[in-house]
């Protein structure tokens, strides 16, 4: 969604309510008809202040969440009066909101973490303490099995390090031949 200076959604909203519809003043400001009737709403409840842009994400509780889920669900709220009663700026965060009580309970409201994992896991790998003639058939064949797909996997690892030099010198064959010429 693109950002929109506060002084562009006041200025939409003062032409909608110089008595145009929503429709007409989102066609003339190219912005979208729910946008219009949402920042209408805001600069209503809030006046000017609440048409400015927010400089940090918020972070809402897993109990206002679950509020905000739960008396859309049982009074029947749309999102447009859920985000002006709780003073949400997006519908898309609701939605969300929403679909993850829907798919997995309170459990879906809870924070997720962010970013990649700090640590790759580990195979497994087999124990070496025992001498090959004290282990069991079982743990000779996982033991087999995993240096199968280590070797498999270096193979290939090997293979795509010599392709791609090759095609380095494909590439610096060509621009010596280009400069040649």
């Amino acid at each position: 969604m693109a950002k929109y200076s506060q002084e562009f959604k006041l200025e939409v909203v003062q032409y909608y309510l110089s008595g145009f519809g929503k429709v007409s003043t989102g066609n003339k400001y190219n912005v979208h008809p729910n946008d219009v009737v949402k920042w209408v709403a805001v600069f209503q409840q809030h006046g000017v202040s609440g048409l400015n842009r927010k400089n940090k994400k918020s972070i809402f509780t897993i109990e206002f969440k679950y509020r905000v889920v739960t008396t859309i669900l049982f009074e029947g709220l749309s999102l447009t009066e859920a985000i002006q009663r709780f003073q949400i700026r997006e519908t898309s965060i609701i939605r969300s909101w929403l679909r993850q009580y829907q798919e997995n309970g309170i459990d879906g409201l809870k924070p997720k973490p962010k970013g990649r994992s700090k640590h790759m896991s580990k195979p497994k790998l087999p124990k070496t303490s025992k001498t090959d003639q004290d282990k069991t058939q079982k743990e000779l064949l996982e033991e087999l099995a995993y240096l199968r797909a280590e070797n498999a996997f270096l193979k290939k690892l090997r293979a795509l390090r010599l392709e791609q030099e090759a095609q380095e010198q494909a590439e610096q064959q060509k621009l010596q031949d280009l400069y040649q010429d």
